[in-house]
């Protein structure tokens, strides 16, 4: 049985089958209530990036989720490298790719009911380039504010309901004929934007990104890019809100995450940027990168 016959091979459980053989049944509370949490890891062939980071946070959002964490996780990690290694081997990803896990709580009892147990299902899919690549063209933006982004932890881990507010406002850019929207809490704090990730500004040659207690995705990848900063001496402040006037005033705008890697902005409004500083983290990020291979 190959993959290029039955789909994607996925990981259920630790147990490999098509795709199109999932039990539907099996996942109801994930597909019905969203109640799951997930976390994506960037690849490079059989090599998973930083996946003890990307673990930690996948932990951290099932223990805030009142969810009993497998060992797979935590002490036994080696055993679920091992079956995701196989699972990029058997979909034939040799070169760049990317690991989503989904975690969910078991089946079964009421359907109110929520029992402490999981299964998780891990999916691959290829990349077209093992580090990232930025972009040549910048992307324009716009501001999504009909639904806002729960602030609080809730919004830290990649959850049902910031897909939500995610998927709305893709919609909303397309309709606004902009690459992407960012997206913000209820305060009018923009915590990041649909498609690309967490948002970074620079202004007068200081680096800002707004403080996780407003909302926004803890990701590795905002991890990775301070961590950046820190090593090329930019100052960076992960203390002050960012709003609509702050985009006004601020000399650079690029939007980060695991898929995507960096994306710089060009245009919000009729305001426009320089990429300078995007382009001097990006090198640096990938060779931030490189060294895990």
């Amino acid at each position: 049985m190959t993959n290029s016959e039955h789909g994607l091979i996925i990981d259920f459980n630790g147990n490999y089958q098509p795709s199109n053989a999932l039990d539907i049944n099996s996942v109801q509370r994930a597909l019905i209530f969203g109640d799951c949490v997930f976390e994506q890891i960037r690849t490079n062939a059989s090599t998973m990036l930083f996946f003890g980071r990307h673990l930690d946070k996948l932990c951290a959002a099932m223990s805030f989720m009142n969810m009993d964490i497998p060992k797979k996780f935590s002490s036994e990690r080696t055993v679920l490298k091992e079956e995701l290694t196989k699972l990029l081997i058997k979909n034939k990803i040799f070169k760049g790719g990317l690991v989503t896990i989904l975690v969910s709580r078991a089946e079964g009892g009421d359907t109110w009911l929520q029992p402490s147990q999981v299964y998780y299902i891990a999916m691959v899919k290829r990349l077209p380039s093992v580090l990232f690549e930025l972009n040549t063209e910048g992307i324009s933006l716009n501001i999504y504010n009909e639904l806002p982004m729960p602030a609080g932890r809730v919004s830290n881990f990649n959850t049902h309901s910031g897909s939500v507010v995610k998927s709305l406002a893709v919609q909303y850019a397309r309709n606004k004929f902009t690459s992407d929207a960012l997206i913000v809490n209820p305060e009018g704090g923009i915590v990041g934007s649909a498609m690309f990730g967490n948002i970074f500004c620079v202004r007068d040659s200081v680096l800002y990104t707004p403080p996780l207690s407003e909302g926004c995705h803890d990701s590795v990848i905002r991890r990775h890019v301070l961590d950046v900063a820190e090593i090329l001496g930019i100052p960076a402040d992960t203390n002050t809100t960012i709003n609509a006037d702050f985009l006004n005033v601020a000399d650079e705008i690029f939007l980060a995450s695991t898929e995507y890697g960096l994306k710089w902005v060009i245009a919000w409004q009729n305001r426009r940027y320089y990429r300078r500083t995007a382009e001097t983290i990006f090198k640096r990020l990938n060779e931030y990168y490189a060294d895990e291979f």
